[in-house]
């Protein structure tokens, strides 16, 4: 079975099954990158954020409707539990960088859920440090695509990532929470992460979606998937 995935913007993104959106994840708030908001609101079922306390990766409002809202954080500590596809959503409580500029640094959690046969993991917005073996331990063997923070500021650098996927060994690399100007914040760009990763196999799709499960030109090497946000226009 396959699955669309359209990579909305920062941490956002929207997975579409049998032609339909289904769900959304971390929920984008354009003023809180810098944006002007154009009034688009995007149709899902479901909404699954890594917190529901970070305006720029909580803002259910972005979806239409009333979706189903599953907080992760929630899940993480054991408040409630989730499912998606009628597998449970897994989840790691996770924390932002202790010398986050802004504010204090707030909990947040890692999530992976089933859909359309695939695993995918999605990094919240964990901060700059390398996750023990045990707490990244509810995604080995459920981690087909790793949704990753590659712009290093404020979250994991691209070193510390390695060892994240040398252990979930995802078939499919989305990088997410990078610069792509005008949102920029001083974070690495793609082109960074590409050199640091250059043994892994790269496909640019120069569009916002694709239809996974795509070929994999290196098994046993994930493949990086670059797609363009369908909410805000690149200008660099």
């Amino acid at each position: 079975m396959s699955v669309q995935l359209e990579f909305v913007g920062h941490a956002c993104f929207r997975l579409w099954e049998n032609g339909r959106p289904v769900l959304v994840t971390d929920p984008l708030r354009y003023e809180q990158l810098g944006l002007s908001d154009p009034g688009t609101r995007f149709e899902a079922d479901t909404v699954i954020a890594s917190s529901l306390t970070d305006e720029a990766h909580s803002n259910i409002g972005l979806v239409k409707g009333s979706p189903r809202v599953i907080n992760a954080l929630d899940v993480a500590q054991g408040k409630t539990k989730a499912k998606i596809s009628g597998q449970p959503v897994l989840t790691a409580q996770a924390r932002e960088d202790p010398k986050h500029p802004e504010h204090e640094p707030m909990d947040n959690a890692l999530y992976a859920f089933n859909l359309g046969d695939l695993w995918f993991v999605h990094m919240g917005d964990v901060g700059p440090h390398q996750l023990p073996q045990d707490q990244l331990a509810p995604f080995t063997g459920h981690c087909d695509v790793l949704f990753a923070l590659t712009g290093e500021q404020l979250t994991p650098t691209h070193e510390e990532l390695d060892s994240m996927i040398d252990l979930l060994k995802p078939k499919w690399l989305v990088p997410m929470h990078y610069n792509i100007p005008p949102v920029s914040f001083e974070m690495s760009k793609i082109d960074d992460f590409i050199e640091h990763r250059a043994k892994d196999p790269v496909f640019f799709v120069r569009h916002h979606t694709v239809e996974l499960p795509l070929p994999r030109p290196k098994p046993g090497r994930p493949t990086i998937i670059v797609l363009d946000p369908s909410a805000y226009q690149r200008t660099g």
